[in-house]
């Protein structure tokens, strides 16, 4: 079983696309946060919005990967994270199509 968990709700039967679907309407203001847990006991946690996000993959509360994107510069962007605005490193914000494909690999 897959909880998806989004917005306060919380779907235990979701499938590839309702996480698809919950990610790509991640818009930094009404919805900015996306968690999965998988059966396997991983995470997979999808914040911020608009057009970028910052995915995280945990294997458990000490092993944890983030999407990176080698080519972003040094610097900040701007996120909303679980209802925060943050300045993430530029590097961990990237495009929500990379974060579904490389979160989708780790998992």
């Amino acid at each position: 079983m897959i909880a998806l968990y989004v917005n306060g709700r919380v779907n235990l039967d979701a499938g590839l696309l309702d996480i698809e679907t919950a990610v790509l309407c991640l818009d930094g203001v009404d919805s900015a946060l996306v968690v999965v847990e998988l059966p396997s006991g991983k995470t997979i946690t999808v914040g911020g919005g608009p057009s970028r996000v910052v995915a995280e993959v945990a294997e458990n509360d000490t092993d944890r990967w983030c999407v990176v994107d080698p080519l972003r510069p040094e610097g900040k962007v701007e996120l909303v994270l679980d209802g925060q605005l943050v300045d993430a490193p530029a590097r961990l914000c990237v495009e929500k199509t990379s974060a579904l494909k490389r979160s989708a690999r780790l998992s």
